[in-house]
């Protein structure tokens, strides 16, 4: 085997930030004599939008009924929503200015029998309504769009979980009970997230991983019993394909992968259960980007994942490549 093809594929994808996983097939397929195989890796369909558009329940409020509320310090926040802007503003300010009204009217506790009852029925109306303008700013606010398009922008170093996380935790509480502190840092939350985009860089990554590593079983599948065994022992091949799933994978391929299992489990584990508490459209590619389990991105992930270890596995199961043998 000349050594120029072989630097060449070690060489390859070595860019900033790029995948591992881009060429990982590729490399197999060259040391076990394969031919090329054209692999490819579409991208993901974009989600939210029209698409995932849920009707929101609006509460009108009289002129009548604006006047009487003027007790409970509400006439400015009302106006503010029924303005020109209000009317135009993204789910993320829809969103918080429901918020503010709810937490308005908890607070308000007139003497007035009529008006402790207005109160009452917005307060209800509104909690009810609550959920329905949340999946409304997670499926078309901005910075959530920007999370259900897809590019070919690489995961990078993997950072901004922890502010991803922090954004979908505060959501879910938030529709327990309005609280200042968590509403206050809301816009910022979501700059952060759009901007970042680790939702959508982290699907689109899992979707390519899912073919990569069924295209490494498959090489090894077909290309492994050729492998030649001398009475036993690994031959020249064998010892190639040993070394490079110990360099190449155990040092790039297996942390990436890692991390992309964590950054999967830590983002979904907190969006999921709050998509879950909203009400959403009844449509497959929802659950399918968004959810966990079977029949979703993330469980055909870790599927391929789970074939791909089995095969090394049962390769490295022969001649006494395993460590130890």
């Amino acid at each position: 085997m000349k050594a120029w093809p072989l630097l060449a594929l070690l060489l390859a994808g070595c860019g900033q930030n790029a995948s591992p996983l881009a060429d990982y097939p590729a490399r197999l397929r060259y040391l076990l004599a394969m031919p090329e195989q054209n692999l490819e890796t579409p991208l993901l369909q974009k989600g939210g939008g029209r698409a995932w558009a849920q009707a929101v329940p609006t509460t009108t409020i009289s002129l009548r009924q604006t006047f009487a509320l003027r007790h409970c310090g509400l006439l400015g926040l009302i106006g503010e929503r029924n303005g020109p802007l209000g009317k135009t503003a993204p789910p993320s300010q829809r969103f918080l200015y429901d918020l503010k009204l709810l937490d308005g009217l908890a607070r308000c506790q007139p003497a007035d029998p009529e008006l402790k009852a207005l109160v009452a029925q917005l307060l209800e109306e509104k909690r009810q309504a609550l959920p329905a303008v949340a999946w409304q700013l997670v499926s078309d606010d901005e910075a959530f769009r920007a999370n259900w398009r897809f590019d070919r922008a690489p995961m990078g170093d993997f950072a901004g979980l922890g502010e991803a996380t922090a954004l979908l935790h505060d959501l879910r509480e938030l529709l327990k009970t309005p609280d200042p502190k968590r509403m206050a840092r809301l816009e910022e939350e979501l700059g952060h997230f759009g901007e970042g985009r680790l939702l959508g860089r982290l699907n689109q990554a899992l979707s390519d991983a899912r073919l990569e590593l069924d295209a490494v079983t498959e090489a090894l599948e077909q290309g492994g019993p050729a492998v030649v065994c001398l009475n036993g022992h690994p031959g020249r091949q064998a010892k190639e394909v040993r070394d490079f799933f110990f360099s190449y994978y155990g040092k790039q391929v297996q942390p990436y992968l890692g991390d992309l299992v964590q950054t999967d489990r830590g983002l979904k584990g907190e969006l999921w259960p709050l998509i879950q508490a909203l009400p959403h459209p009844d449509n497959p590619q929802i659950r399918f980007l968004a959810g966990t389990g079977e029949g979703t991105l993330s469980g055909d992930f870790l599927a391929a994942l789970g074939r791909h270890t089995k095969a090394w596995q049962a390769f490295l199961g022969r001649c006494g490549l395993r460590p130890g043998q």
